[in-house]
């Protein structure tokens, strides 16, 4: 079994550093995303308006169709009327349907919001993390040269003090990060969620 070193540690915590950065950047990817699912959302809100507009239209159409339709001789018949009425609930539908969806389509980029919060905090206590590992490990060292030079016992206890305080800081720093990763996972999964609810959304649209 290879006997396991400083620089082992020193490189877990460099490893560690360059996670926390890709973390950073997978985050800025994401908000990226989540402001183009944004501006998607309302460039189907501004649709459903303009539609909004033309069923209005339509009902006009519908109206003065039913007008006609008491007329013999106008060529518009109940039946026809009728196959109009039924135009305009499929309009109506469709615009149901894509509020439903624009509705969860920021419903979903809003709660990429949290998301990328979390994955923020998560990254920075992951440097501290490393941080205090390289410190406990530049502690050791020095303890462990002083004994070699037969430095005093003070100097030495002294260290040894600071080591035991970056040992305890260490502990409540890992107990963080696994409660922030929880944290991270639970978000995660409300996205999860709000993806569902986007697709449930979706049937058959423009």
């Amino acid at each position: 079994m290879p006997i396991v070193t400083h620089q082992d540690e020193y490189l877990l915590s460099k490893i560690d550093i360059e996670l926390a950065g890709m973390l950073n950047y997978l985050a800025r990817d994401i908000e990226s995303i989540r402001n183009q699912e944004k501006k998607l959302g309302d460039m189907y809100q501004s649709y459903t308006k303009d539609l909004g507009k033309y069923i209005r239209k339509m009902r006009d159409k519908s109206k003065q169709m039913d007008v006609l339709a008491r007329e013999d001789k106008s060529g518009i018949t109940k039946a026809d009327v009728d196959a109009y009425k039924k135009q305009i609930q499929k309009v109506d539908d469709r615009i149901r349907m894509i509020e439903g969806y624009y509705d969860r389509m920021k419903d979903l980029a809003l709660q990429k919001n949290n998301l990328i919060k979390r994955m923020n905090e998560y990254a920075k206590l992951i440097v501290n993390h490393a941080k205090i590992r390289k410190t406990i490990v530049d502690i050791g060292l020095r303890i462990e040269k002083e004994k070699n030079k037969m430095v005093a016992a003070e100097s030495i206890s002294k260290n040894e003090d600071k080591l035991k305080d970056a040992e305890r800081e260490f502990e409540r720093s890992k107990k963080e990060l696994n409660k922030k990763w929880n944290q991270l996972e639970e978000e995660r999964q409300e996205v999860n969620n709000m993806w569902k609810a986007l697709k449930d959304s979706i049937d058959n649209f423009e």
